[in-house]
Formats: C-alpha cells, sequence, structure tokens
C-alpha cells in the first residue's frame, strides 16, 4: 500500500510539540501479540470528565513507523504506534484476515491505554489510513473512547464495502487524488496492501462509511494532520 516513507513521516508533524513522553514498545518483526483495552473498563464518553486525557492517534502509512508520544501545548497527546508488520523497509498496518485485524487492533488499544486516553480521535493516513477505515467500518470506539475518524488519502480498498460504523462516532474523509487507481486495479501488481485485493473508486469507498469526500489542500500524496475536523471531534 502507498504510504509515506520514514523521513516524510517524521517531517510532516501537525500540532505543536512541547513535551515527549516515552513511546509504546515497536512490536516485533513477527508482529507479536499484544494486550487489549477492555471495552468494560473504560467510561461512556458521557460520563468522561472536562479532565479527561484527550488524544489523537496517528496511523502512520506503508514503510514508515510509530514515535514517541508528544503533548501540545493545551494538553492534547499525540499517540504514534507502529504498525504490525514490515514493509518497504519499516513498518505497515496489516488489518486482513481477520486475526491480523486484532494484531493491528490490539496495537491501538495498547496505546490507548498506554496513555490514559479519555477520548481520542483515531488519524490515519496512506495504509494507516485504510485501516482507521476498518476500524470504524468494524464499529470500533475502543469502549467509548473515540469519538471519531479523520481518514486522510486512504488506499480504497474494499474494506469499506459491508461497513458498520457507528452513528454517533464523526467521520471525515479526505482525498488528494494523487494515488487514484482505475477501478479493480490488482494491487499486488503495485505492491499495495489491500483488503480484497483490488482497488475501489473514492466515491465507493466514502458511501462505504458513509461520508463525503473532502478535497485535501495537498496536491501530492501527503499527510494534512492540521485537519480541523480532529480537533472538533476531539471537542465535540
Amino acid at each position: 500500500m502507498v504510504g509515506i516513507g520514514a523521513a516524510l513521516f517524521a517531517a510532516g508533524c501537525g500540532s505543536s510539540s512541547t513535551q515527549s513522553v516515552a513511546s509504546e514498545p515497536a512490536l516485533s518483526a513477527g508482529g507479536s501479540e499484544i494486550g487489549t483495552v477492555s471495552d468494560s473498563a473504560d467510561a461512556d464518553r458521557d460520563e468522561v470528565g472536562l479532565d479527561a486525557t484527550r488524544c489523537i492517534v496517528r496511523l502512520h502509512g506503508k514503510g514508515g513507523s510509530g514515535d514517541a508520544t508528544s503533548v501540545d501545548d493545551q494538553g492534547v497527546r499525540s499517540v504514534m504506534p507502529t504498525g504490525n508488520a514490515e514493509a518497504w523497509g519499516g513498518r505497515q498496518w496489516l488489518y486482513f484476515p481477520d486475526d491480523r485485524y486484532d494484531e493491528a487492533r490490539d496495537v491501538v488499544s495498547r496505546a490507548l491505554e498506554a496513555e490514559g486516553c479519555g477520548v481520542a480521535v483515531v488519524n490515519g493516513f496512506s495504509n494507516g489510513a485504510a485501516f482507521a477505515a476498518s476500524l470504524l467500518c468494524a464499529g470500533e470506539t475502543f469502549g467509548d473512547i473515540v469519538q471519531g475518524y479523520v481518514i486522510d488519502d486512504p488506499v480504497t480498498d474494499t474494506a469499506t464495502a459491508d461497513c458498520a460504523p457507528p452513528v454517533d462516532v464523526e467521520r471525515a474523509l479526505y482525498w488528494t487524488s494523487a494515488i487514484d487507481q482505475p477501478v479493480g486495479t490488482d494491487c499486488g501488481q503495485i505492491d499495495w496492501t489491500c483488503a480484497g485485493g483490488t482497488t475501489v473508486d473514492i466515491e465507493t469507498y466514502a458511501a462505504g462509511l458513509e461520508t463525503e469526500v473532502i478535497e485535501s489542500p495537498n496536491t501530492d500524496h501527503a499527510w494534512y494532520r492540521d485537519a480541523p475536523e480532529i480537533i472538533a471531534f476531539l471537542e465535540s
């Protein structure tokens, strides 16, 4: 799957960081299984106080990596876990078949737990965006922690075909058109990671997510880390 390289990932910071805290331990090359936040362990978001830890979960693209958590001057944590599989000299999110989806989900779950997140928005780019869409379609809120998903320039695979997004979870889909492919493109031929093995058009992808396509301010395949919906969803 197309994704930013490690250098672009490191350079494309979104919110300003004033403090760096310990990062989540990266998975081994084999993608070992890790713990999960219990859905029953987290308070319903309506009961979370104003002082709850706010987190943005950043899901990197194929060939990228995670990073240490950073905290901006408003106390918002950018949590940057590392993908569960090797790819392109770095890591990727492998979210199919079911056992790999569970493994990738657990990486995010552990990151939320480790940072004590009370409310969160998931923001994925490229391969990370496709994984984020898969989480949304599975109805994943990590125990009512996640208030929204911002999906940025995803690989438009078939993961949204049978989508069942939670009605009370916000979502936004950004698109640059830079990685647009003909419908039915064989992902193996272009070394992309795609659920179902082929691509769909962006309109079909968006329809599955029950949202509209928002034109990205970027014209190349680059992460729009300052998408306004990220903070808006955190504060909703």
